[in-house]
């Protein structure tokens, strides 16, 4: 018999469970099959380089040069890759692997590594939703080497950071326990309004149809993309942005409806109605329907926002009272700019009025300079002295406060492929992929990007979004076997 003589141990963690989830999802055969490999290469190919990456990312080593120190410190990587060194993950080998890929094609690899993952575990993707983030870069990042990369550049930051340059980050996820389907970088000025479109058509060569429910924030309610979505047999879903046209449709339909349908949602009940709404677009008409939700949870929010707007007025007003008749408001023409623009900032223009009162006031000085003598000559000056009074309607208070917690939401898919039910929670499962982002911007630390070549940048929020796919596999299998199993977690 032969006898054990020696035995080593060391800690794997959930390494083992990790390499099972990496050859499952077929990433390093699949980038290895596509992306050449120099052959110069003799010990790290570009799919064990990219492993390495997406390994370290969920690990929460976000820079190159650590992955070396990471793969000699930890054993995860010993588990994922046995045969390579942990001195050959240092970063120009795999910032080579990043160009590589990037040359090769983002997209189409993404489409080859999806299309597997979803074939073998089964990915549920007859709702999708879409949303786009702004992502910071501390430093330049404009060493552009081809002319198809985006250009990281100041544009509209969502943090509200105008001293950084930043990229447009588009994710589309799936229903499906928001399951990451496709992502693009995007320039970053470009406009959100412009993206919708083309992730639209790349769900299309994804999912090889279009019969999904797409599902995107208000941005994507323009005439054009709603036009080009239902020419070409789609059908999306959004809330109404608060135009002129929408808003006067959707006061008009709460004003005028009679029933409303009750529809159950976590242990309470919901209600929503719809109504037929058509625009035209290039001499063509559309017909659309404007489906109005009542949500508990959003009624509270909503009236505790509209009461202090209504007490923020008040305060407005009551302080711009103290300087009226000095400095820059002492004629109608200002004070009345002053009052519109109060009512303006506050939102309150339907629940307040205001009259503007002038009661001249008459003084009298000495026709001439010098000390008055005492039967000198006396002339009359009248100055305008306004005043304001601010008047409540108690009644348009009383409206906007009873329609508080309804919002409208804009479809084109009809009532007998979509309920009002479904609509309402296909737009209440938005938050899907803002719980992405906030987790790629969390926990996994994308801000800020130590990458400085936007090619780079492209490919490594690549890889970023399947270590995400990964996690997501993982959860997703839990909470299937914690349900199957009708026992929780110790």
């Amino acid at each position: 018999m032969p006898v054990i003589k020696n035995v080593q141990t060391q800690a794997v963690g959930f390494a083992p469970i990790l390499r099972c989830y990496f050859d499952q999802c077929g990433i390093k055969r699949i980038i290895d099959d596509h992306v050449e490999l120099d052959p110069r290469r003799k010990i790290l190919t570009h799919g064990e380089a990219a492993v390495a990456m997406i390994t370290s990312i969920l690990f929460q080593v976000m820079q190159l040069y650590r992955i070396c120190k990471f793969a000699a410190e930890k054993t995860v990587l010993n588990v994922m890759l046995p045969n390579i060194a942990p001195e050959a993950f240092f970063d120009d080998r795999l910032a080579d692997s990043l160009d590589a890929i990037f040359s090769y094609g983002i997209g189409d690899l993404e489409l080859a590594i999806t299309r597997n993952m979803i074939e073998v575990f089964q990915i549920q993707s007859a709702v999708c939703h879409n949303d786009t983030t702004s992502v910071s870069v501390y430093g330049n990042a404009d060493n552009n080497k081809t002319e198809r990369s985006i250009r990281v550049t100041f544009g509209h930051s969502k943090k509200h950071r105008k001293d950084l340059k930043q990229l447009v980050w588009s994710m589309s996820v799936s229903c499906d326990h928001a399951f990451p389907l496709f992502q693009k970088a995007y320039s970053g000025n470009t406009a959100d309004v412009t993206t919708y479109v083309e992730q639209w058509h790349k769900l299309i060569d994804l999912l090889d149809g279009h019969d999904f429910l797409y599902v995107a924030d208000s941005k994507v309610i323009t005439y054009e993309n709603m036009a080009h979505i239902a020419d070409n047999d789609g059908f999306f879903i959004a809330p109404a942005p608060m135009y002129e046209s929408y808003k006067n449709a959707f006061e008009d339909a709460l004003s005028k409806h009679d029933r409303e349908l009750l529809i159950p949602y976590k242990e309470r009940f919901n209600r929503g109605f719809e109504v037929p709404i058509e625009f035209c677009h290039e001499d063509k008409d559309y017909q659309l329907r404007m489906i109005i939700l009542f949500d508990h949870g959003l009624r509270t929010i909503k009236q505790k926002a509209l009461q202090n707007r209504v007490d923020k007025t008040r305060d407005d007003f009551q302080e711009l009272s103290g300087k009226l008749n000095r400095y820059k408001l002492k004629s109608q023409k200002q004070i009345d700019a002053a009052c519109a623009a109060i009512l303006k900032k506050n939102n309150t223009e339907s629940c307040f009025t205001y009259l503007l009162t002038n009661n001249p006031v008459t003084t009298y000085k000495n026709s001439k300079r010098g000390r008055p003598s005492a039967n000198s000559d006396k002339i009359a000056e009248v100055n305008d002295h306004f005043s304001v009074k601010l008047d409540f309607d108690e009644s348009a208070f009383a409206k906007a406060f009873s329609q508080c917690g309804y919002y409208p939401l804009l479809t084109n898919k009809p009532s007998h492929q979509l309920s009002i039910e479904e609509a309402m929670l296909a737009h209440k499962n938005q938050y899907k992929c803002e719980h992405t982002f906030r987790r790629a911007k969390g926990p996994y630390s994308i801000e800020p990007i130590y990458l400085h070549t936007p090619e780079r940048i492209e490919a490594f929020l690549f890889l970023l979004k399947i270590a995400l796919k990964i996690l997501v596999l993982i959860e997703r299998t839990a909470r299937k076997n914690i349900d199957d199993s009708e026992r929780g977690m110790d």
